[in-house]
């Protein structure tokens, strides 16, 4: 229990009857004649300085005294009972809250129970916080896994499809291996046969073969596909071998002879599609 500041407002009550009496003799004292107290004022030798005994000097003196001595005094006891103060209204407003628990408990007890909520409070946020995460780190777990099936998948179907134009590739070509087998094997003869050779100055045997797959043996094909003539010249081609004009209306035996001419030159390569059937 604190004790009551009784002392302080003694103290208080005399500074402040002392300031209320020096103000009161002061000013009785300025409503004095001048005339009447000028030779108060003066020492026999005339000098301005004051004396001891002018009163209205020393009613000054003592103002000021009391003053410097009654703010002195309040702030010694500011010092000394603004803890006390300061306690009690921590107090009552401990006790007019309306957060404070039930059963009287003290101000003190309060604040210890205050602070405890507040640790709790505090980490229950911080488990709240630790849990969001931990979720939060498991569901970009299981976006990177969702990630990974979904580039295994990618890579599966890229297997699939390649294994499927594998297959593809292979009937193909097991395709054209039937067809060349099934088709009619004819003997190669020299490619190097003149024309005259031949009957009607045509190339017969393989450039026989050759013709009727490429235009049907019709020395004046023109499809409109570009390609002329029984051996089915480019007009590219058939200018950079030396010739003019349109390949379909060359004779038969100047097509042979740039057929041959074009077969010694690049070989067999330049009718793929036919020479892979017959064979050549």
């Amino acid at each position: 229990m604190r004790k009551h500041p009784l002392i302080a407002l003694i103290a208080f009550a005399f500074f402040a009857t002392s300031i209320f009496i020096g103000a009161a003799g002061a000013s009785s004292i300025n409503l004095i004649p001048v005339r009447a107290t000028s030779h108060l004022s003066r020492g026999e030798s005339g000098s301005s300085a004051a004396p001891a005994y002018d009163l209205r000097w020393l009613a000054t003196r003592v103002r000021e005294h009391a003053s410097a001595t009654a703010q002195l005094s309040a702030l010694v006891a500011r010092e000394r009972y603004s803890p006390y103060w300061q306690g009690r209204a921590a107090d009552l407003v401990a006790i007019h809250d309306n957060a404070r628990p039930p059963k009287g408990l003290l101000p003190s007890a309060w604040r210890q129970l205050q602070q405890s909520n507040a640790r709790a409070a505090a980490a229950q946020a911080a488990a709240k916080a630790y849990a969001v995460a931990e979720a939060a780190q498991a569901a970009q777990a299981a976006q990177a896994a969702q990630a990974a099936e979904a580039a295994q998948a990618a890579q599966a179907a890229q297997a699939a499809q390649a294994a499927q134009a594998a297959q593809a590739a292979q009937a193909a070509q097991a395709a054209q291996a039937a067809r060349v087998a099934q088709a009619p094997r004819v003997a190669q003869a020299p490619p190097a046969r003149s024309p005259s050779g031949s009957s009607g100055g045509e190339l017969s045997g393989v450039w026989l073969s050759l013709r009727l797959c490429e235009s049907g043996n019709n020395y004046s094909e023109d499809a409109g596909n570009g390609y002329y003539g029984a051996y089915q010249f480019a007009l590219s081609t058939w200018w950079g071998l030396g010739y003019s004009g349109l390949p379909n209306d060359a004779p038969a035996s100047v097509q042979d002879q740039a057929a041959q001419k074009l077969q010694a030159e690049a070989g067999w390569g330049q009718w793929p599609a036919c020479s892979a059937e017959i064979g050549l």
